[in-house]
């Protein structure tokens, strides 16, 4: 999943402004692969492992003193739009662990903060990241 230049991005308490990127990725921890007996193609494969990373990218146009630090836990809400009304918004949240956070200066974009999280599941069963619809205009 990517969400560009969502409107409103709050890690747990915290609104995190200036955001122009949220990618979602989704990866295999453990992959299980077979080959049947009559050929060399694979027959069944399996990620019985999952993992979900997110990763925040903002434009820092001052000093941000209170940077988030690895090992803070919250929920990450975003929200996004096809456009600036209401219609077809939807509310993306997940229970996430912050695993890194880096800067990176240039000529071209100015400052750029990276924030890398690792969304949890609830019971290890149910996707951690929740989308649902918030047309009804709640924040």
């Amino acid at each position: 999943m990517l969400v560009l230049n969502p409107p409103l991005v709050k890690f747990g308490s915290v609104t995190w402004t200036d955001v122009t990127v949220v990618q979602v990725d989704r990866t295999g921890d453990k992959v299980v692969v077979e080959r049947g007996d009559l050929g060399p193609h694979v027959t069944l494969a399996d990620v019985p492992e999952q993992r979900i990373v997110m990763r925040v990218t903002r434009e820092l146009a001052r000093d941000d003193v209170g940077t988030p630090k690895p090992s803070q836990q919250g929920e990450l809400v975003l929200y996004t739009a096809p456009s600036a009304s209401d219609g077809l918004r939807r509310r993306v949240r997940a229970s996430c662990v912050i695993t890194a956070v880096l800067h990176e200066v240039g000529r071209v974009r100015g400052a750029v903060q990276s924030i890398t999280l690792i969304a949890l599941s609830s019971d290890g069963i149910a996707d951690p990241v929740t989308i649902e619809d918030a047309s009804d205009g709640v924040i």
